[in-house]
């Protein structure tokens, strides 16, 4: 494997030397936008992808107008839960001709070389005899020189006017995995409780296990999430008459059908916002009996954690919603978030039911570190929209997550589930005012006084 990085290589040296080497494999490029990969055979081009929502070829084919984008939706969602490819897929249905999908796969290779050229701070590695033939149901036949000529026009000519999209990089590796460990490390040890070298070892050792785990799982997930036994069977046992499903009360459902909803990005560039919206677009997908058939998305039965996050979604969703109004936020949204939000974590809890960890506040420090990072990362990939997105990564105080919460703060577990906004108390007074703030507050902790005493899953 070759790898380094284009502030020392240019881009086009690069291919050019593809070209003349005849080579065949991947080339991956990564920046904190995102992974693009460009796939050789003999030195030509023959396949281009991303990872960033508006590079997607699903995506690109919108801006043709080809195909109807629920068309678009409903074939890439389905090939997500079946494992095949989309260009595949796009062609047996009929909805576009082989010619008229390699024009757009070019056009898509030429923006994303373009784009390539002009961004600062990208790494690469190349993955010789990476086996493109056998993946790929479509192949390009480009010579490097001609996409870099195309690409430089574009790049002259193009003015990218998009946000810088955050996301953190999950391959915790080398120096990433060390500073995650020392951060975990200086948050879940007191200052009375001494460890020595050899303890210090097992524990880092077991960290690594931990995010290795979710990390591998990660890295070939499309933004899905496994469904817990109990939510499966609480779905299949729904009235489907008609081909709905409530999501109310099933976050890992609900995590997986914003996935599928927001593959595609329209025009607006935004997806749903409350589960009334969603639960629409699940029933015009109509892709129920494939999910729950699915055994890469079946969870084995944990019944204390499910027991732990059905009860915290049901009275969060509640108080979130309560404190929604005085903060300018839909109730409804507010109950959206509160599903999506627990995903990340209960997966986080899920991972370490298996890995136990003895220091209970080291425990805390890890469900709160990585919970953050893998919401963030799923979301950036499914390309959930912002509201959401600033809510699962909270760099900056939002309504939506001052809403939530004061919410959190009202749930006999509060401590289990990561802030939704920055640990500081001035920067809530930019999003609201203290009265405003105050109302929200109250009207989250009446509603909480309405629960009934239940026994806490341990």
């Amino acid at each position: 494997m070759i790898e380094g990085n284009l502030n020392r290589l240019h881009f086009g040296d690069l291919l050019q030397w593809f070209q003349m080497g005849g080579v065949s494999g991947r080339l991956v490029l990564k920046n904190r936008r995102g992974e693009r990969r460009l796939d050789f055979i003999e030195g030509r081009v023959c396949y281009a992808s991303s990872t960033i929502p508006e590079e997607r070829l699903a995506t690109w084919l919108t801006k043709r107008s080809l195909i109807p984008i629920g068309e678009l939706r409903r074939i890439l969602a389905a090939s997500m839960l079946r494992h095949a490819l989309f260009t595949d897929l796009l062609v047996e249905e009929g909805r576009v001709s082989e010619d008229e999908l390699r024009t757009s796969l070019t056009d898509l290779a030429e923006a994303i070389t373009s784009r390539i050229l002009i961004a600062p701070e990208i790494s690469f590695e190349f993955i010789p005899n990476h086996p493109v033939l056998d993946i790929l149901g479509l192949s390009l036949n480009v010579e490097p020189s001609q996409l870099l000529m195309e690409a430089a026009r574009r790049s002259d000519e193009e003015n990218l006017g998009q946000a810088d999209r955050r996301s953190y990089d999950l391959a915790f590796t080398g120096d990433a995995f060390e500073d995650l460990f020392w951060t975990v490390i200086r948050e879940g040890l007191t200052a009375d409780e001494s460890i020595d070298g050899v303890q210090l070892s097992r524990l880092h050792d077991l960290v690594r296990d931990i995010v290795s785990t979710i990390a591998e799982w990660l890295s070939s997930s499309p933004g899905l999430v496994p469904l817990p036994a109990g939510q499966i069977n609480g779905l299949v046992g729904a009235d489907s008459d008609e081909g709905s499903f409530s999501l109310s009360g099933k976050p890992h459902a609900a995590w997986n059908q914003m996935v599928l909803a927001c593959t595609v990005r329209g025009r607006s560039g935004s997806g749903p916002k409350t589960l009334a919206e969603l639960e629409t677009i699940a029933a015009d997908l109509d892709l129920w009996e494939e999910m729950l058939g699915s055994g890469f998305l079946n969870r084995p039965e944990a019944p204390r954690l499910d027991g732990l996050t059905r009860q915290v979604v049901s009275h969060w969703s509640q108080t979130a919603a309560a404190a929604a109004p005085h903060l300018g936020v839909e109730p409804e949204t507010a109950s959206l978030a509160v599903h999506l939000v627990t995903v990340p974590t209960d997966l986080v809890l899920w991972v370490l039911a298996t890995l136990p960890v003895p220091h209970p506040r080291l425990r805390i420090s890890l469900v709160e570190q990585l919970s953050r990072r893998v919401g963030s990362r799923l979301a950036h990939l499914a390309d959930f929209p912002s509201v959401i997105r600033r809510v699962l990564d909270p760099r900056s105080p939002t309504p939506l997550g001052v809403c939530l919460d004061l919410g959190r703060k009202c749930l006999a577990t509060a401590t289990t589930w990561p802030s939704t906004v920055p640990d500081e108390d001035k920067a809530l007074q930019r999003v609201a005012s203290v009265t405003a703030l105050d109302l929200a507050a109250a009207a989250a902790r009446e509603v909480a006084e309405t629960f009934e005493e239940e026994p806490i899953p341990e």
